[in-house]
């Protein structure tokens, strides 16, 4: 795949061995395998680049792997429990409630997301609770001779979590009490209206890491996350997130929604404040399960925000290397994408031998979603049509397997994709009723939209060179002390 720099510098990105380096109209032409004649040399370049091609594409070859199709191969129940204990049960989350006090206009449960549950008065109880995290941890301790140094994660999630604040206060003293030796990571994911005193100190006091939904300043967050009767959240979100942050508790991060009428100007000058959150997440709603959110914005909705993404990003490029730390919204938007473009994991860890060859997506089990009704799910994030168990009688291996199976049948076009080593994807994109689309149809677009990320990753690497390195290092380093919040 071919792709330009702003400064017009053209790159050939080779997915087979996962880099990319500068082109040139020569080095294409032996790429692609054309013959070359002495007179022909004299037009693409001379001897000497002839020569200096050649032995870089020697160089290629010896490092490419062989050109094996990935394995055809059906998952077993047996190899699917063995690959949970061995890199699985990062975090149990418990939907704790499947009701809320806002209607944010973006909640992937509510109406503009037709694939999704809506919004219920359903809450988890206690008994519900203790089997899921008795279960987790049997499936825990069986797994500690593969991986010794693995922390147990519980995250609470909704619907808003806190409405179900006692059953959280009992799940963690339970922990506490029946595993003793034990040290647990606790997260919790909040829109912040209900973090009221009393709740902070319990929080503070069994070291959770606390998410607060927060969308920018004002009008930004009130435009969309709002009470029942469509009054805006900002002003009690962020009384409480400023009281937070005073006591000088720092596992305390943000989460970001914007839009295509977000001014991304005034998200990178509000998430710069100091009394505001650190930055952990930034992100669009959701376009898979149904999405029917951005059937209101206009097509100039959509022209407006990518003019004031281009002058954005050239403001980044003059900035980014003196005043702007790892937590700005611009860090994120900018700097984080492109670094995770060239260090994700899908393009660091070889894929290609493994159970799930293509996309970026993970084996269930290796995060269990629980809901109220106690049923097990691969993650929050994909829609309810995909159970993997329950309380009563666990994961269901063989369901997991079927799951897999079925997924990977439908990635029809990953072997041909020019990309697909840098591929993110996961199950939720493809996720319908109870089946998978088709990857050819999915992914029709993702080869132009991958052109432009690593333009732009490749534009910041040549004005900062340092700064993709720096900022994935920040970035990991944060993300190995709460990963599990994040489910990463």
């Amino acid at each position: 795949m071919e792709f330009e720099s702003q400064s017009g510098t053209t790159y050939y990105y080779d997915n087979e061995i996962g880099i990319a380096f500068p082109s040139h109209p020569l080095l294409k032409k032996m790429i692609a395998a054309t013959p070359l004649h002495k007179e022909e040399i004299s037009v693409a370049g001379d001897d000497e680049d002839f020569l200096f091609y050649s032995r870089f594409l020697e160089k290629l070859n010896k490092i490419r792997p062989k050109r094996n199709t990935p394995r055809k191969h059906t998952i077993t129940a047996d190899e699917v429990k063995s690959m949970v204990l061995r890199e699985g049960m990062i975090q149990m989350t418990l939907g704790v409630t499947e009701d809320c006090n806002l209607r944010c206009r973006y909640c992937i449960f509510s109406d503009v997301y037709t694939l999704s549950r809506n919004r219920s008065r359903n809450v988890m109880d206690f008994p519900t609770a203790k089997k899921a995290l008795d279960y987790y941890m049997s499936l825990f301790l069986e797994g500690r001779e593969y991986n010794p140094l693995r922390r147990p994660s519980i995250g609470f999630y909704g619907g808003e979590p806190l409405l179900n604040f006692d059953l959280i206060k009992k799940c963690v003293q339970y922990l506490k009490t029946a595993y003793p030796e034990l040290d647990f990571h606790f997260s919790v994911t909040t829109n912040g209206t209900l973090l009221t005193k009393e709740k902070e100190e319990f929080l503070k006091e069994h070291g959770f890491y606390i998410s607060i939904s927060i969308d920018g300043p004002k009008e930004e967050h009130d435009r969309n996350r709002v009470y029942p009767n469509g009054k805006g959240t900002f002003s009690d979100v962020i009384k409480n997130a400023n009281r937070l942050i005073a006591s000088g508790y720092d596992r305390c991060n943000a989460i970001c929604v914007f839009d295509w009428k977000s001014n991304i100007f005034d998200l990178e000058a509000f998430f710069s404040r100091p009394d505001v959150p650190k930055l952990s997440i930034i992100s669009s709603p959701a376009k898979q399960g149904g999405c029917t959110y951005f059937s209101q914005f206009s097509e100039e909705d959509f022209k407006a925000f990518k003019n004031t993404e281009s002058r954005a990003f050239q403001y980044y490029l003059e900035h980014a290397a003196h005043d702007m730390d790892s937590h700005s919204f611009f860090s994120k938007f900018f700097s984080l994408f492109a670094s995770r473009s060239l260090y994700s994991v899908p393009v660091l860890v070889p894929r290609e031998q493994t159970a799930l060859p293509y996309s970026g997506t993970c084996v269930p089990g290796r995060k269990i979603f629980v809901d109220c009704q106690g049923n097990f799910h691969p993650c929050e994030r994909i829609n309810q049509f995909f159970p993997t168990g329950n309380v009563q009688f666990g994961l269901d291996f063989q369901r997991i397997a079927g799951i897999m199976n079925e997924y990977l049948e439908h990635l029809d076009s990953c072997n041909s994709c020019s990309i697909s080593k840098t591929c993110g994807f996961c199950y939720t994109q493809f996720a319908q009723k109870g089946c998978f689309d088709y990857a050819s149809d999915i992914c029709k677009d993702v080869e132009d939209f991958k052109k432009i990320d690593y333009s732009r990753t490749f534009t910041i690497g040549e004005n900062h060179p340092h700064l993709l390195d720096v900022t994935v290092k920040d970035y990991y380093s944060w993300l190995s002390k709460i990963s599990p919040t994040l489910g990463d």
